[in-house]
C-alpha cells in the first residue's frame, strides 16, 4: 500500500510568484521591443531626410552644370514648397587654374537641435 501526504500534492495551475516572473519577463521583452522601434523610426526619418536633402542638391548642382563656366559667385535659398526644412548655397570659387572654377552646393536642416549639412562640389572647366 502505498500512502500519499497531502504535502505531495501540487495543485493544478500556476502559483502567484510563477505569474508575477512570467510578466516581469515578459514586460521587459516588451520594453526592449519598443526601444528598438523607437530606433528603427528615428533611422527612417535620417535616411528620408539626407535623402531629400541629396535631392535638393543634385538638383541645384544641375542648374549650375547647365550654366556651365561661370564667374564666382553665390546663390542661397530656401527648399521652396517641395523641401520645406532645407536651405540651400551654391558656390562657384577661382581655382589655382586659370580655365577651371570650383563649384560647390550644401544643404543645410535641422535634425532636433543640430543643423546638419551635405555638400557635393564639383569642377567645371572653359571651353
Amino acid at each position: 500500500m502505498i500512502l500519499k501526504s497531502a504535502f505531495c500534492k501540487r495543485p493544478a495551475g500556476f502559483s502567484l510568484l510563477e505569474v508575477m516572473i512570467a510578466l516581469a519577463i515578459l514586460s521587459l521583452v516588451a520594453v526592449a521591443f519598443l526601444r528598438s522601434q523607437v530606433g528603427s523610426v528615428r533611422l527612417v526619418d535620417e535616411a528620408s531626410q539626407i535623402s531629400l536633402a541629396t535631392l535638393l542638391a543634385r538638383e541645384k548642382m544641375a542648374e549650375l552644370e547647365s550654366i556651365g563656366f561661370s564667374e564666382p559667385q553665390k546663390n542661397s535659398g530656401t527648399g521652396g514648397k517641395e523641401f520645406p526644412v532645407f536651405r540651400w548655397e551654391q558656390v562657384v570659387s577661382l581655382t589655382e587654374v586659370l580655365n577651371l572654377r570650383k563649384a560647390q552646393v550644401r544643404v543645410f536642416w535641422m535634425e532636433g537641435r543640430q543643423e546638419r549639412t551635405l555638400e557635393l562640389t564639383a569642377y567645371f572647366a572653359k571651353r
